[in-house]
């Protein structure tokens, strides 16, 4: 293995020279004593043209709505402040895992998202699966398979000749939350819907797991993940209050102010919940969620709807921050020995902090994310989506000069227009819309796509 050797002070402890090697460069980070490997992670990531485009992609809303709602890009930054928080004191007490690993994984998790979020996950999705079909093709889009794609292929770094980010192969493991394939749904249902690998990537895939052929995810990406659900229930469920979408001063009102109104709201919550619940399979225990729902509120109380004046707005961020302490003070690490830390570590979350987190996240599915004028506005979002890929598929001409570069790598038409229409914000994937539709030609001088 090539490079220079770390600076005996900016060595990440209990890492090896395997897991700070880079991928396609087949070398450790030549370090000077300023940073460690897993800083360089963190530094290459922030950089990437992928991450910026983060601000102009949907959280849940569009990322054009008026409004301080959070968009990819924020609710990324949070995650990554978050999970090096949690990291820290997790190092203090057990000497791992690293901090900068953590923030670096974190700030990586969402970058192969789409535009519109979700909708246009699910369109990439249906529209791939669609055009493979004659082709009997089990390959198809994911959001989480497209982040390994974007830092391993994708993106680029400042060494010639060779495609992403180069960063460390613990950095990638801990980056992938679904460390497989796709799956044919008749034998793992679960697997065809969520995957973390394209058949593409396979060779840099297994790269990073050097070997392994288990699926556990080392403790690094447990944090990352946990990161994830804390900051989106706890922003998401801000945001909305903050708008008047969710109702938290009906379902959590200051003790002793509960009547009718909060009975009649947790009611519909609670049977929202309890039949998406049943739909997908699954139990669902009504009474411990009125617990639940109890003690969430000792943290959550709100008198009336948000006013938007400065006392509300100091409230607010006094009980997010509350929230946050609640579900991330409390986890800890089983190590299985004094040098075991990646592989060797579990997070252990207690079962009511990981209970009381998927119950704030279905406020926002129930009030804003399932709501009629969200589901509208997801209808377009998914025909845009769609129709640019079939339009970038059927017409090759249509692509930027680097997936057109791509495709002269690997000849895959539609991965190719794939990878163009999932790297577009927003704004460009309606403004080029507009443009290839004929509604609205624009100027030869744009440049939507670059």
């Amino acid at each position: 293995m090539g490079g220079q050797d770390y600076h005996p002070r900016m060595r990440p402890a209990r890492y090896s020279d395997e897991d700070l090697e880079q991928h396609s460069l087949r070398r450790r980070v030549p370090d000077d004593g300023q940073r460690s490997g897993f800083e360089h992670d963190v530094d290459r990531i922030l950089y990437s043209t992928q991450w910026r485009a983060l601000a102009g992609k949907s959280q849940v809303v569009a990322s054009a709505e008026l409004g301080a709602y959070h968009t990819r890009l924020t609710h990324s930054m949070k995650v990554a402040q978050l999970g090096r928080r949690m990291a820290e004191r997790l190092e203090r007490q057990y000497g791992g895992p690293n901090p900068a690993l953590v923030e670096a994984a974190c700030m990586a998790h969402d970058i192969g998202h789409p535009p519109f979020g979700h909708a246009g996950e699910m369109a990439l999705r249906a529209t791939m699966d669609e055009l493979h079909f004659a082709d009997g093709v089990l390959d198809s889009f994911e959001g989480n398979a497209q982040t390994l794609r974007v830092l391993t292929f994708l993106a680029a770094h400042k060494y010639p000749g060779h495609r992403g980010l180069h960063l460390t192969r613990a950095c990638l493991d801990a980056a992938t939350k679904y460390p497989w394939e796709r799956a044919p749904v008749d034998q793992d249902p679960a697997r065809h819907v969520k995957w973390g690998v394209y058949v593409a990537d396979r060779e840099a895939f297994s790269w990073v797991r050097a070997g392994r052929t288990d699926t556990a995810v080392p403790v690094e990406e447990q944090v990352m993940d946990w990161a994830d659900d804390v900051t989106y229930a706890c922003h998401d469920v801000e945001d909305f209050y903050r708008t008047g979408l969710i109702p938290l001063a009906a379902l959590f009102p200051p003790d002793g102010a509960a009547g009718s109104d909060t009975e009649r709201e947790t009611c519909r919550f609670l049977d929202y919940v309890q039949a998406k619940r049943a739909r997908a399979g699954e139990d669902f225990d009504r009474a411990a969620a009125l617990v639940m729902m109890e003690d969430i509120g000792k943290r959550l109380a709100v008198p009336a709807p948000y006013s938007g004046s400065h006392e509300d707005a100091v409230a607010v961020n006094r009980r997010t921050a509350d929230l946050i302490s609640y579900f991330t003070r409390g986890i800890e690490l089983e190590v299985g020995g004094p040098a075991a830390i990646r592989y060797g570590a579990q997070l252990v979350i207690p079962a009511d902090r990981r209970a009381a987190c998927d119950l704030l996240k279905e406020l926002v599915w129930c009030y804003v994310i399932d709501r009629p004028a969200l589901a509208t506005q997801q209808h377009g979002k998914r025909r845009v989506v769609s129709e640019l890929l079939r339009w970038s598929h059927d017409a090759p001409e249509l692509l930027p000069p680097d997936r057109a570069e791509e495709l002269a790598l690997h000849g895959d038409r539609l991965r190719a227009a794939a990878d163009h229409v999932a790297s577009l914000t927003e704004d460009q994937a309606l403004a080029l819309h507009r443009r290839l539709s004929g509604t609205g030609l624009g100027s030869v001088n744009d440049n939507v796509w670059l």
